[in-house]
């Protein structure tokens, strides 16, 4: 059996509607509210509804319109039973026998709630009546006039879960929509991740394309530097065997030899400065290109970084820092300024160089044609020294001793071949590598958050399937067990019924149906053109009795459900409201216009009449 926590001892109406001051007790198990229509009857559900917070009120009165004729304030108030019950009181939070909640109502329309005295918030109210597992909005809770009929008409999808949250089902429903919601969110996350790899694939592509380029640019480089080396050292090899075999006749010339190396000396030294100086000018037009490509590529980024400010702009996320494009446009022309200065420079000293190297030669020339004069084997001697020692120092500065066998011209087909490639590469910034060391861990980082993201995916998806399975477990069983005693109820009115649950793959539209068939026909679904009013409020109402032993709120009520139902079935239903009410914990308080004669099993009668415009209640105990 149910345990019951939240009984009520008593509904208190003050100057509600026709009711100037009421007290309606009610007991567990049946109540029943009888008396002739306009008596105030449904007077006292409504206030029920209203005292528990219920938005509802009859023909969309406002609440100000429910206060009793002449008067300013309005008091509904429903009386807890809080008795401890094997040393514990039902309602932990009061230390009373009794809780008393409250509604005030005011002409001026300021409604507020009590609980003892003291007021409360619309959070407390909810809070007390989750609690108590009691929803006054829920239609299977309370059920005033016409609602029969409501429930019949309303979408079967709502009707799903007007149950499921009377009987304590919803939370399974709540978990998958939130299940959904997050995998929503994760499906979300994976697409951008995605694109956010796609994107960064083809970033990556570009850079590895550069990345490659820089690594032939840097082999031809070394290979440049070697054959350089080899071209150099093979010059300079081959006079020293032409000059081996010229030692011999060295020694007479060599004072005429020391005068010429001593001119040429100075003219070399000249050179070597102005050498030194081209050689300055060009690694500082060097580190200008560089500042030069770093500055584009801040540029490059910030475009990228105010486009993304401009993103975040837009979805209202957090705004980044402003960034300073002036100050990388003036830094940009700073460099170019710098290298076409350089480069000016650097063409002045080359030209010096050059004219200081003809003018070494055109002595050594000079030289050469004084020895020939003299003596065309000395000059030719002391020539191929000099040529010899600078052969050798410019073979040393570009590299230690190579042994080669190769002629110098072969060397320098293959260097021409290499500098020929090397143009084609052009130039490729040192940046290069490290951007592409960057965007492959961020490859590396964005396939590790795909991987996680399809995951978190299919572990979304998983929690999904595996809460339908468990909400469609729940309320399939609700309905079997529901079904069963709808069938066994329909029998007594020689009718035959069954409840399907449709669509129950998809939770937004799953749905409830109700089927009934009488005298002897098979079952049809309820719906307002294939049975009559009287017909689908016997289906109706057996369906709510096969139901309550699911419900888990402790009080259920209906207003007035014979309408069009005829005597025969309206004895039936009520034949059965007493058979399930009967030893029940819960209470059930139902309103009808007339007192049942024939029915004598009803433990606890409320008569309400309607004397000079006021309702009059009166206690009648049943048998």
């Amino acid at each position: 059996m149910l345990e019951v926590v939240g009984t009520i001892l008593e509904l208190i109406l003050e100057n509600f509607m026709s009711h100037s001051y009421s007290r309606i007790p009610l007991r567990r198990g049946l109540n029943l509210v009888c008396g002739p229509n306009g008596a105030g009857k449904s007077s006292i559900l409504l206030g029920l509804s209203v005292a528990l917070g219920q938005t509802y009120t009859e023909r969309s009165r406002r609440l100000s319109d429910l206060i009793q004729r002449g008067k300013d304030l309005a008091r509904v108030s429903v009386v807890f039973d809080n008795t401890p019950r094997n040393g514990k009181r039902p309602l932990p939070g009061f230390n009373s026998d009794t809780v008393v909640l409250s509604r005030y109502l005011s002409r001026d329309g300021t409604y507020w709630h009590e609980i003892n005295s003291r007021s409360i918030t619309k959070g407390e109210l909810l809070r007390f009546l989750k609690h108590l597992s009691l929803n006054p909005d829920n239609m299977l809770i309370i059920m005033h006039q016409n609602m029969v009929d409501t429930f019949g008409a309303i979408d079967q999808r709502e009707r799903l879960k007007l149950v499921e949250e009377a009987v304590g089902l919803h939370e399974y429903r709540e978990n998958i929509l939130s299940a959904l919601q997050k995998l929503s969110h994760t499906l979300s996350e994976e697409e951008a991740v995605k694109r956010l790899l796609e994107k960064a694939e083809e970033t990556l592509r570009y850079w590895e394309g550069e990345y490659e380029r820089l690594k032939r640019k840097r082999e031809l480089e070394r290979r440049k530097e070697e054959l350089e080396a080899e071209y150099r050292w093979s010059r300079y090899l081959r006079r020293e065997e032409e000059l081996r075999g010229l030692e011999a006749e060295l020694e007479e010339l060599r004072v005429q030899l020391e005068e010429l190396r001593g001119e040429a000396g100075r003219e070399k030294s000249r050179g070597e400065e102005l050498e030194r100086e081209v050689g300055q000018l060009e690694f500082e037009l060097e580190a200008s290109y560089e500042e030069l490509i770093a500055a584009e590529k801040l540029r490059a980024e910030g475009e990228v970084y105010l486009s993304l400010a401009e993103r975040l702009s837009g979805l209202g996320a957090l705004t980044l820092p402003p960034y300073d494009r002036e100050r990388v446009e003036a830094r940009i022309g700073e460099a170019r300024g710098r290298i076409a200065r350089l480069r000016g420079e650097l063409s002045e000293r080359r030209g010096k160089y050059v004219e200081s190297r003809v003018r070494e030669a055109l002595l050594e020339l000079r030289q050469e044609l004084l020895l020939r004069e003299m003596d065309s084997l000395s000059g030719e001697i002391r020539r191929a020294r000099r040529e010899a020692e600078t052969l050798r120092r410019e073979a040393e500065a570009v590299g230690s001793r190579v042994e080669t066998k190769r002629k110098p011209q072969e060397v320098l087909e293959e260097l021409k071949v290499v500098g020929a490639h090397l143009s084609t590469l052009g130039e490729v910034s040192p940046e290069v590598e490290q951007m592409y060391l960057n965007y492959r861990a961020t490859m590396e980082e964005l396939r590790e958050r795909a991987r996680l993201a399809e995951e978190n995916r299919r572990k979304a998806l998983e929690e999904v399937e595996e809460r339908k399975r468990l909400w469609r477990r729940e309320v399939e069983k609700l309905l079997r067990q529901v079904r069963e005693e709808y069938v066994r109820l329909l029998e007594r009115v020689n009718a035959r019924g069954d409840l399907r649950l449709v669509n129950p793959e998809d939770i937004e539209g799953a749905g409830l149906e109700l089927y009934v068939g009488f005298r002897g026909a098979s079952p049809q679904l309820l719906d307002a053109y294939t049975q009559s009013g009287g017909e689908r409020t016997t289906a109706i109402m057996f369906f709510l009795l096969a139901l309550q032993k699911q419900i888990k709120s402790p009080l259920r009520a209906i207003d007035e459900f014979e309408t069009h139902l005829d005597p025969r079935n309206r004895e039936a239903i009520f034949r059965s409201i007493i058979e399930t009410t009967r030893g029940e914990e819960v209470q059930y308080l139902v309103i009808t216009p007339g007192y049942l004669l024939e029915v004598k099993e009803v433990p606890n009668i409320v008569m309400v009449q309607n004397v000079g415009g006021i309702s009059q209640v009166r206690v009648v105990t049943g048998a």
